[in-house]
């Protein structure tokens, strides 16, 4: 039986809506307490107002501020010292802003398709309060990109937490208890586990209106129709939020309230599964037709037999035909790469778990859904391994069997933290296209070798890397009907 590859033609978040004062024995977001040593350099003090501005949400400020004072600013701590910024002459390339301005670890070198956790404010206020850290990629500049995700020093307001991130938040009587890190009701979870989303648990008043909104991972930007989450009772007091990757999520929650006053909360929700995932994600899913691979690197093999046709995969890989929960047929088997299967909990919620149910396990490796166009449109492609082995090298290759141009991103995930990204802009992979005849292999991108490791106590960490062409110490691995490993 073929592979059934059937194209099919398809055709806010604001803050308390209040002027805002400061909180503690501040006057100013960074004016420096006894301890800092003394005034910020002005050239510097402007930064520190623009990355304040820029990372939290200062465009809903602007649209709110319009003269509605109902108390809800934050009332003063005058007995509290504000922890210091810790703003130093230069940059430290340790993922903070550490000269404050504005930007993170500028002009550090890295590996291209890296990612590293930042946080995007001053170094004296990470981890305190509301601040939550983000992530940057390396771009091929050898230089990182922007600090995205986090949740950096905002003005403070009577919402249950310290905005501000100095430690001298003084919340008592506020009508919205907003949530910090770590906080209990907003607990880690995994993908495809259902989401409860209660704004009775953050804002236990009469409510005229309610409004949930969901920012996902790197995927999610490249196209309306890709999914990394699904969302559904956005306008009521309770909904409930579905990952189906790894990673983290912007979870913003708006409420008016009877009096018509907007209240805001936004928190980060961490989502975390086992092991070794790599997924791939493109713009063009709903009319093109790419392939997620893994291969162990132990063996080496090239990704098609020598002259073989596009259906003739080596039994090798993991991928479309050997992966998901039933295999496809004509021949093939499912991938042993002799680990045992994880149980059932591990893949029955996910696109495939009623399949998976039928079987009573879920295999490693395993993929959860083949993007191609008639089962799976709109959706990223994920391979798992959830417990791999100490010092195991994995390749990941992506194919393009519809032969058109495309652009895939691919990340990288160990133990729930996404460790590398590739193709992402503004380094996409260029001309990834080509297929010659019904039976060629087509493109293939050859995009990382994943090294795990493991300690002495079975902690899992892994090292990415990238691939290039042959001879070469930068630029993508991208052939056409060469099936070479």
């Amino acid at each position: 039986m073929r592979r059934a590859r059937t194209a099919i033609a398809l055709g806010i978040a604001v803050v308390c809506g209040l002027p805002i004062a400061g909180c503690g024995a501040k006057s100013g977001l960074f004016e420096p307490s006894p301890r800092d040593g003394g005034p910020i350099d002005a050239s510097r003090d402007g930064g520190l107002d623009a990355a304040l501005d820029a990372g939290n949400d200062a465009g809903r400020d602007a649209g709110n501020d319009g003269g509605n004072d109902s108390g809800t600013d934050a009332p003063p701590d005058r007995g509290c010292i504000p922890l210091p910024d810790g703003c130093e002459p230069i940059e430290r390339c340790d993922g903070s802003d550490t000269d404050c301005d504005g930007r993170v670890d500028e002009g550090c070198g890295c590996d291209p398709g890296a990612v590293q956790v930042c946080f995007p404010g001053p170094p004296g206020r990470r981890g305190v309060g509301a601040c939550t850290d983000g992530t940057q990629t390396c771009e091929m500049t050898r230089t990182w990109g922007e600090c995205v995700g986090g949740i950096g020093p905002s003005r403070d307001v009577c919402d249950g937490r310290d905005n501000l991130c100095d430690g001298c938040s003084a919340q008592r009587d506020c009508p919205i208890d907003c949530p910090s890190p770590g906080d209990p009701r907003t607990p880690d979870t995994v993908p495809f586990a259902t989401y409860p989303l209660r704004g009775s648990d953050f804002y236990p008043g009469m409510a005229r209106s309610w409004r949930w909104s969901v920012e996902g991972g790197p995927c999610d930007s490249l196209a309306p129709r890709l999914r990394s989450f699904d969302l559904s009772g956005a306008t009521s007091e309770t909904a409930t939020f579905t990952p189906r990757l790894s990673g983290d999520y912007t979870v913003t929650m708006d409420v008016v309230t009877l009096e018509g006053t907007m209240l805001s909360c936004t928190w980060v929700v961490h989502v975390s599964a086992p092991g070794l995932r790599v997924e791939m994600c493109y713009p063009e899913s709903e009319t093109q037709d790419l392939d997620l691979f893994l291969q162990r690197s132990s063996t080496g093999v090239p990704w098609y037999p020598l002259g073989s046709n596009a259906f003739a995969i080596t039994p090798r890989a993991c991928s479309w035909a050997n992966c998901e929960a039933s295999i496809r047929g004509d021949g093939y088997v499912r991938a042993d790469w002799g680990y045992a299967n994880s149980d059932l909990a591990a893949c029955e919620n996910g696109p495939q778990g009623d399949q998976w149910r039928a079987l009573g396990f879920c295999a490693n490796p395993r993929l959860d859904i083949d993007n191609n166009l008639s089962e799976g449109t709109g959706l990223p492609e994920n391979i798992n391994v959830d417990a791999p082995n100490d010092g195991e090298t994995f390749r990941v290759m992506i194919e393009n069997w519809t032969g058109l141009v495309a652009h895939p991103v691919v990340n990288v995930y160990c133990d729930g933290r996404r460790i590398a990204t590739y193709g992402a802009e503004p380094d996409t992979v260029p001309r990834f296209e080509g297929r010659v005849g019904s039976d060629s292999v087509g493109a293939m991108w050859r995009v990382v070798d994943v090294t795990t490791h493991r300690d002495a106590t079975g902690a899992l960490s892994c090292e990415a890397l990238a691939l290039h062409p042959p001879g070469t110490t930068s630029g993508y691995d991208v052939t056409r009907d060469d099936p070479r490993y």
